[in-house]
């Protein structure tokens, strides 16, 4: 047992013991490169004597000169030209192994922007579903809303709400219609039964109310008006029992679910979609066609 770990051990060193030293190897390519320490130098931000240094444990390993060194400057000798070529070839395929190794990790990487109410309250607990479905997508997500620069923010692709206009190159996916209905907690609505309400509105959807109105022909009698910075904090009071307040369907149905939210009134469907917007088809990228046939899947829309 202890024999044969002992060959094992000199067979890998065996293997490794015609290799030069590894880190002066950059040094010396950019020597070569340029015929000047001092440029070299200059190239990698090093000093010249860290230049010189490399290339001189190179030389002692090798017990020979790799370059002449005159007043007017530095030259490759016949081993050291030899040597720089073989040097260039084996870095340049190091690169290429490196750029192969970064693309087919990030082939597998998924940069998602999403509206923030959505994202917090529908996407973030269902990615986990997500992942079982595709183990092999990991979701990267951000959140903003409104209009995207998918270059700028280094997206894949972005969930909207299509109340504004983006660039004709973008490729438009429709989710469907957005539902929306007014949402309070059971005991909020048994207590009020539509009568004299707090109405709680959010200041990134000020029409949210008028919309749902022209809509509907039920009627609710307000009493007083309370207004939030986003959706998120809007259901939230109204799951506390503050007051009522507008939910699109994705933003309530796990609270519905649970029996934190009750829509008396039932949804009514907008004049406003919901897309998925991506530089490429989702036809083109495995990555796009997944994420997007789940989404239509289980995103709740008209």
């Amino acid at each position: 047992m202890h024999f044969h770990i002992s060959c094992e051990k000199k067979s890998q060193e065996d293997d490794m013991k015609n290799i030069p030293p590894l880190s002066p190897l950059i040094s010396f390519h950019s020597a070569a490169k340029y015929q000047s320490f001092t440029e070299a130098a200059h190239q990698l931000n090093l000093t010249h004597g860290a230049v010189s240094r490399a290339v001189k444990q190179l030389e002692d390993y090798f017990g020979t000169k790799l370059f002449h060194r005159e007043s007017r400057g530095v030259y490759l000798t016949e081993k050291g030209r030899y040597f720089a070529k073989h040097v260039a070839r084996v870095l340049k395929e190091l690169e290429h192994a490196s750029e192969q190794v970064r693309t087919n990790s990030e082939q597998f990487k998924l940069y998602v922007s999403c509206e923030p109410s959505l994202a917090m309250r529908w996407l973030m607990p269902r990615l986990e579903e997500f992942k079982e479905l595709a183990p092999h997508i990991d979701i990267h997500l951000s959140t903003s809303g409104g209009p995207i620069d998918l270059c700028a923010e280094s997206a894949h692709l972005a969930i909207r709400r299509a109340d504004f206009a983006w660039p004709k190159k973008y490729n438009v996916t429709l989710i469907g219609n957005e539902r929306i209905a007014p949402v309070c907690s059971p005991s909020y609505w048994e207590k009020t039964r539509g009568n004299d309400m707090n109405l709680l509105h959010t200041r990134t959807r000020p029409t949210a109310w008028e919309d749902w109105k022209s809509l509907t022909s039920f009627k609710i009698s307000e009493l007083t008006n309370q207004f939030f910075d986003h959706f998120y904090f809007s259901l939230q009071a109204s799951s506390a029992g503050m007051g009522i307040a507008i939910g699109p369907e994705p933003l309530v149905k796990d609270d519905i679910d649970r029996g934190l939210l009750v829509a008396p009134f039932g949804f009514q469907t907008t004049e406003f979609e919901y897309v998925i917007l991506s530089h490429a088809s989702p036809e083109v990228d495995h990555r796009l066609i997944k994420f997007t046939e789940w989404i239509k899947e289980q995103l709740p829309m008209g």
